[in-house]
């Protein structure tokens, strides 16, 4: 996504993503549904970016949403067990961590 804005709406981030409007919105409604809602045209830009990058790594669905809103901590444990398995692949594969991974 662009320079930094107060707000991303949820084309800017379906577009970053590769994703669809209504698969952003989906995941939103499952996960933040105070983001999105009658009135609000864009969510915050740290958080559309973060689900940007979550859509373009076919990690973001709306099953995911539901289960941030359910068991946050299940999420990030399998997460961070996924993280990684990511590591160790690229390991096995030759290649180092992307820098863009460390943030």
């Amino acid at each position: 996504m662009a320079a930094k804005k107060p707000g991303a709406s949820l084309n800017d981030i379906a577009a970053a993503g590769g994703t669809s409007h209504t698969n952003v919105r989906r995941a939103l409604v499952s996960a933040f549904p105070t983001l999105v809602g009658k009135g609000r045209s864009t969510i915050p830009h740290d958080m559309g970016e973060l689900l940007a990058k979550a859509f373009k790594g076919k990690a973001l669905a709306r099953s995911t949403g539901q289960m941030l809103r359910e068991d946050p901590a299940a999420v990030l444990t399998a997460a961070e067990a996924l993280a990684e398995l990511a590591r160790r692949a690229l390991e096995d594969q030759g290649k180092k961590e992307p820098a863009a991974s460390a943030a």
